[in-house]
């Protein structure tokens, strides 16, 4: 139990910094890679980055726990869509900067805590493993190509919104 906890600590500290890092790094840095792995608007796909990247980087973490790395994959897709339809509904109550980050810091627990204890690690892995794969694929596409519709607009944005008839 206690080495259970402390794989869980080491790799929810990962996420918070990793997290942290990336928020400081899209103030700071201006290029395609950062585009790529930080939010560069407040929209809820946008903001599903700072689930899926740091999630990625917890799970291939080295520690003597069997190397479970597969068994965490199926977290992999299912925090960052989750993330997209929590942060989207949210969306419309126009929250605070503090509510999107205490939802991602909870969200990043119970997925990883999930993750730790198997759930959803039965059946075929290799699925899985493809659905990771193609989410940060999807992560690459629309980060420069965008659709123009739900989750992917800025809500900043009164243009995204609501076209202003002339």
């Amino acid at each position: 139990m206690k080495n259970r906890f402390t794989h869980f600590s080491i790799r929810f500290l990962v996420i918070l910094l990793a997290g942290l890092f990336l928020l400081l790094l899209r103030t700071s840095a201006h290029n395609p890679v950062c585009a790529l792995l930080t939010p560069q608007f407040t929209s809820p796909w946008e903001l599903s980055k700072l689930v899926y990247w740091p999630l990625l980087l917890a799970a291939a973490i080295p520690l003597r726990d069997g190397g479970k790395f597969l068994a965490r994959l199926p977290w992999l897709t299912v925090a960052p869509v989750t993330a997209v339809l929590i942060f989207w509904a949210l969306s419309a109550l126009e929250p605070g900067p503090g509510v999107y980050l205490l939802i991602w810091v909870v969200l990043s627990a119970v997925a990883l805590t999930l993750a730790q204890r198997g759930v959803l690690a039965e059946g075929d892995r290799s699925v899985w493993l493809v659905l990771a794969a193609a989410m940060g694929i999807l992560y690459i596409v629309l980060t420069f190509l965008p659709p123009m519709i739900g989750p992917f607009l800025d809500p900043s944005d009164v243009a995204a919104m609501a076209t202003i008839p002339c």
